[in-house]
C-alpha cells in the first residue's frame, strides 16, 4: 500500500519509518497487506538497529553481513549505500570488492554476521560482549527474516540506488535515507504491538524492548501456520528445523518430504519451506498454485505464509547464536 493511501497502523508505521530511517520504499510496502507483521517487524528493526547504545555503524555492518549471508543484493546494496552516507565510503568500497573493512572491529562484526544462517557453516564467535547481544542479535535476526520475505516478494534485480536524496533515484519510490545516529528513545514502537500475540522474550534480549518486539514478531508470524493443514505445517517446520534454518538451494531434498502429504496440501508446505530456506526460488506460479487451493487466500494470507516459513528459519538461526561469551 502506498503512503498516500495508508490508514491505521500502516500509516503509523510509515510515519515512524519515514521519520527515523528512510522514505517508504518497496521493502517496507511489501509487508503492508499484513499490518500486524509490518508493525512487529518494524518494531524489531527500530529497537535493535536504530535505538540503543551500540554505534549505528556497527549495526549497519551487522545488517550488511546478514544480507550477504542471504545473498539478497537489494539489501546488500542498501547497506553499502548507508555506509557511504555514514561517512564510510572506503569501508563500503572494500566490502563491495569482496574484502574486509580496514577497521578490525568492523571486520570481525561483518565476518560474524555473514557466517550466520548458512548451511554447512557454523557461526563465528560473536565479537562483542554479552551485554551488547540484544542489539547485535536483534539486527542480525531481523535481517534474516526480512531478507527471506524480500527475496520471495521483490522483483529480481531490484536495487535501491544510493539512498542519497541528492542523487537521481533509480525508480519511482526508491528509498531515501534519513539521518541516522539520532538519540532515539527505546520502546517507542511498543504501542504498535498492543493486541498482537506474543510470548516470553528471549534471555539474550536482557529485558529490553528488543525482546518484546522479537517475541511478538515470532508469535505473529507463527499464525501463518494456520493457513496450512496440521500435517503440512508439521512437515514444513520439520524440514526447516532439519536444515537448522540455514539457507540452502531448492531441489529434491526439499521436495521429497512433501510426498507423504495429500497433493492439495503440498503447495502451501512447499512455499513455507522455500520461504525459510530458499526464498529466491519461489515463483509466481507456485504462489498461484497455493492460492488456487482456497479462493479465500489473499495477499494478506500470502505474506503470513511467507512470514511463517521465514520466522521458522530465524528461530533456528537464533539457537545457532547461543550462548554469547561473557
Amino acid at each position: 500500500m502506498s503512503p498516500d493511501r495508508a490508514k491505521g497502523v500502516i500509516a503509523e508505521v510509515y510515519a515512524q519509518v519515514n521519520a527515523e530511517f528512510s522514505s517508504i520504499g518497496p521493502a517496507v510496502m511489501m509487508m503492508s497487506p499484513a499490518p500486524e507483521l509490518m508493525a512487529a517487524g518494524w518494531s524489531l528493526m527500530r529497537e535493535a538497529q536504530l535505538a540503543g547504545d551500540v554505534p549505528v555503524l556497527d549495526k549497519v555492518v551487522v545488517a550488511l553481513g546478514a544480507a550477504q549471508a542471504n545473498g539478497l543484493d537489494y539489501d546488500v546494496q542498501a547497506f553499502l549505500s548507508v555506509l557511504r552516507l555514514l561517512g564510510e565510503p572506503e569501508t563500503a568500497d572494500d566490502i563491495e570488492r569482496g574484502g574486509a573493512p580496514a577497521d578490525p572491529h568492523l571486520a570481525a562484526l561483518l565476518r560474524w554476521a555473514a557466517s550466520t544462517g548458512i548451511e554447512g557453516r557454523d557461526p563465528a564467535e560473536p565479537p562483542f560482549a554479552a551485554g551488547a547481544a540484544a542489539e547485535h542479535f536483534g539486527t542480525a535476526l531481523f535481517t534474516h527474516f526480512i531478507d527471506r520475505v524480500a527475496a520471495a516478494m521483490l522483483p529480481a534485480g531490484l536495487t535501491p540506488g544510493s539512498m542519497d536524496p541528492a542523487d537521481e533515484p533509480p525508480f519511482d519510490g526508491a528509498p531515501v535515507l534519513r539521518e541516522l545516529g539520532q538519540d532515539l528513545r527505546g520502546g517507542a514502537t511498543l504501542p504498535l504491538l498492543d493486541g498482537l500475540p506474543s510470548g516470553p522474550p528471549p534471555a539474550w534480549a536482557a529485558g529490553s524492548p528488543i525482546g518484546t518486539a522479537y517475541a511478538t514478531l515470532a508469535a505473529t508470524a507463527a499464525q501463518g501456520a494456520g493457513l496450512l493443514s496440521e500435517a503440512a505445517a508439521a512437515v514444513a517446520t520439520q524440514v526447516i528445523a532439519g536444515h537448522a534454518g540455514r539457507r540452502t538451494t531448492a531441489g529434491d531434498h526439499l521436495e521429497e518430504p512433501l510426498a507423504d502429504l495429500p497433493e492439495r496440501e503440498r503447495p502451501g508446505a512447499r512455499l513455507a519451506i522455500l520461504a525459510g530456506l530458499a526464498p529466491e526460488a519461489i515463483t509466481d506460479e507456485q504462489v498461484a498454485a497455493w492460492r488456487a487451493t482456497d479462493r479465500r487466500f489473499s495477499d494478506h494470507c500470502t505474506v503470513y505464509l511467507l512470514a511463517f516459513g521465514a520466522m521458522a528459519a530465524v528461530t533456528r538461526i537464533e539457537a545457532d547464536l547461543l550462548p554469547v561469551p561473557a
